[in-house]
């Protein structure tokens, strides 16, 4: 007997839910969260909730297709909080198919992860009544294998299914790439993404949720054919929509966007940090205001915009602090506590920098200084795992004639100014100096966080004429790029990073 009432909409980690509760009926498995999934999640309310993702909707629902159709797995894969696991999630509701969701983030070890999903699937709750336990203890990939096939062959059993509704099972694992980071993650990630070949179900689908590519993942023994959904990071625009949604005063909170979202855009475009650095700055942007439902005009939108400007930088630099990594922080934390013993020394070397940068933003700077200063061919020798070249160790004595020729060798490098280098280059650079760029047994975690929004750093540093942005080589048609700031600017930013700047200089 189904319930007269409205069911709740069902969260993530319990997708499967029966529709009668009773304990003395076995309720059919695999029935839908939603006693209306159509009603609920209609198409046309899926694109409104969904701004800028109609691509990749209708992509999902026409991979997914049918019911009862076998689908090949699916990688989905794009910019964190670019709206991957809500469009997944609001497709597989608006078709109204069976789902099991679990984020690999939450679930530190694979035992919690195989038992999350054979719990779904066999629609068992953990209550006091089971001590809160699983329904089967699973250790090892092999054993989930075995017990996910007789969790299918039961739930196809089960009862019979809507012809809209079908027979299909659908597996979502989303954060992926966090189970690389266990032991013998890469080949856990090899069985699950194997999981349809091995398995043999053509009721069975597959979603994989994913922050990075597929080649981050690769594994020695290859993965099988999947699918790849690609989600674009938001555009200025489609934040402005996103935000808008809970609104009271829609025109009031769109004149507040239009004044202040841009430079928030340029640092960071996850929803989640906008939201929390452009809330307080709201409620400062309203308090001239006595009556939160007027309409303002040209006027007003001036004066209110000119009470908020002295509050922006502050917010700004709130955006920087929660983009940055942890590793970037702690490095930002023991050079200002360096700073500060300095200056209680009476020894303040006047290091500090006149504007404000962001980790990464200084590191890219560096990064570009270094390609621009050295010659491309001695990157390997630079940049190799010791941390640097040192050329003190060559103790030869040079000759009168040498160094005459090599005080030539250096004037005429000063004349001819800073080099080019492409982009492949400076991304290189930038990944071998963040590994190194505090202490060698951080480069686990700085090698890897500070890697986040470099084209949108770039873009920034050649806005502000750091770096200059030439045109195309004629040879392999690369896009070319030359640092524009000199030896004292870069090495006063490297200080403030910490980062030995001089032992990755080519002493000419």
């Amino acid at each position: 007997m189904e319930n007269s009432e409205r069911p709740s909409r069902a969260t993530r980690s319990s997708s499967f839910s029966p529709k009668t509760p009773s304990k003395t009926k076995a309720s059919s498995p695999h029935t839908s969260a939603c006693k209306d999934a159509r009603k609920l999640f209609s198409l046309e309310s899926l694109l409104a909730d969904l701004p800028g993702r109609h691509r990749q909707i209708t992509e999902l629902c026409r991979l997914i297709g049918p019911p009862n159709t076998p689908m090949t797995p699916l990688f989905v894969y794009g910019a964190p909080f670019s709206g991957k696991t809500s469009v997944v999630l609001g497709v597989l509701r608006h078709l109204n198919r069976q789902f099991a969701y679990t984020n690999c983030r939450s679930c530190y070890n694979p035992r919690i992860l195989f038992e999350s999903m054979l719990d779904q699937i066999s629609c068992r709750r953990r209550t006091a009544e089971n001590d809160y336990s699983s329904g089967s203890r699973c250790d090892r990939a092999s054993d989930f294998v075995a017990l996910l096939r007789d969790a299918l062959v039961h739930a196809r059993s089960g009862g019979p299914k809507s012809d809209e509704q079908g027979r299909m099972v659908y597996l979502i694992f989303d954060n992926v790439e966090s189970i690389r980071h266990w032991d013998e993650g890469l080949e856990l990630i090899s069985v699950l993404f194997s999981l349809s070949n091995t398995l043999k179900t053509p009721e069975l689908g597959l979603v994989f949720i994913s922050s990075v590519p597929m080649d981050d993942l690769h594994h020695e023994n290859g993965f099988p054919e999947l699918l790849t959904v690609f989600f674009t990071a938001y555009s200025e625009g489609e934040i402005h929509q996103i935000l808008m949604k809970t609104q009271e005063n829609p025109k009031l909170y769109s004149s507040f966007l239009d004044a202040v979202l841009k430079p928030f855009c340029r640092i960071t475009r996850r929803i989640n940090e906008l939201s929390m650095a452009l809330s307080p700055l709201f409620q400062k942007y309203c308090e001239p205001l006595d009556d939160l439902t007027v309409v303002p005009d040209e006027e007003m939108k001036r004066r209110l915009f000119s009470y908020i400007q002295p509050h922006l930088a502050m917010a700004l630099n709130q955006v920087f602090e929660l983009s940055m990594p942890d590793g970037c922080k702690t490095s930002q934390r023991r050079v200002k506590q360096k700073g500060t013993l300095r200056r209680h020394a009476g020894r303040d070397d006047g290091d500090g920098l006149d504007f404000h940068m962001s980790m990464s933003a200084k590191f890219l700077l560096i990064s570009a200084f270094l390609a621009s200063r050295n010659p491309a061919t001695l990157d390997a020798a630079l940049f190799d795992p010791a941390g640097g070249c040192d050329t003190r160790k060559r103790k030869r004595k040079s000759s009168e004639i040498s160094i005459t020729k090599k005080e030539i060798a250096a004037e005429e490098v000063l004349m001819k100014g800073p080099g080019t280098f492409p982009l492949e280059r400076l991304l290189a650079i930038f990944q071998c100096i963040t590994s190194v760029a505090e202490n060698p047994e951080d480069t686990d975690t700085q090698g890897s966080v500070l890697t986040s929004d470099v084209l949108l750093q770039l873009s920034t540093l050649c806005n502000a004429n750091f770096v200059y942005k030439g045109g195309s080589c004629p040879l392999d048609g690369s896009t070319r790029y030359r640092c524009m700031v000199d030896e004292e600017l870069a090495l006063k930013v490297a200080r403030t990073v910490n980062f030995p700047l001089s032992n990755y200089l080519y002493k000419r």
